[in-house]
């Protein structure tokens, strides 16, 4: 193969991603944190939108929403918050990934797919994942250290996968 057929941003972007998969997963309270500037910054844009949709909302239909109002500045202030208080915000994001493993697993025990019904196996497996899920979330809870590591795994391995993405796609033509 010819250096003329690789897709060089693909291959540049593939390595920065697992070099950010490996960086992730060595300092996972560093990532906890990072996570959670993210989703700060996420809270105040989506905030700021909602403003913007509330005054769209106004100038074309003429009717204004105190909800969006106040649901924008609430997103706005939550998000500061998260931003200025990384620390805090990390422990509320373990705990709320460990609440929504067990609501989760937890509904997942009691609905049963139309796959769920065809197949006594798979039913069974997802029972049985769906317990190891509300187990898994119980731990977390008692345990946010380890929510912090399984956070950062998790966006780890996924940092890891778009990055082997990119570089196959790198090569593939």
């Amino acid at each position: 193969m010819s250096t003329k057929n690789i897709r060089w941003s693909s291959l540049l972007i593939g390595i920065l991603f697992a070099i950010i998969a490996i960086l992730a997963v060595s300092f996972p309270v560093q990532n906890i944190y990072a996570i959670t500037w993210l989703i700060g910054i996420f809270f105040i844009a989506n905030g700021i939108m909602e403003l913007f949709f509330r005054r769209l909302t106004k100038a074309f239909v003429g009717i204004s929403s105190g909800w969006i109002l106040l649901l924008g500045i609430l997103n706005i202030i939550f998000g500061i918050l998260l931003i200025i208080f990384p620390g805090a915000g990390s422990t509320f994001i373990i705990y709320l990934f460990a609440f929504w493993f067990i609501f989760s697993s937890v509904l997942g025990i009691f609905v049963v797919t139309p796959e769920e019904r065809t197949s006594k196996w798979y039913h069974f497996f997802s029972v049985l994942v769906n317990i190891i899920g509300v187990i898994a979330g119980i731990i977390l809870l008692f345990n946010p250290l380890l929510g912090a590591f399984a956070v950062s795994f998790f966006v780890s391995v996924m940092f890891l996968l778009i990055g082997i993405n990119y570089i196959f796609d790198a090569f593939a033509h």
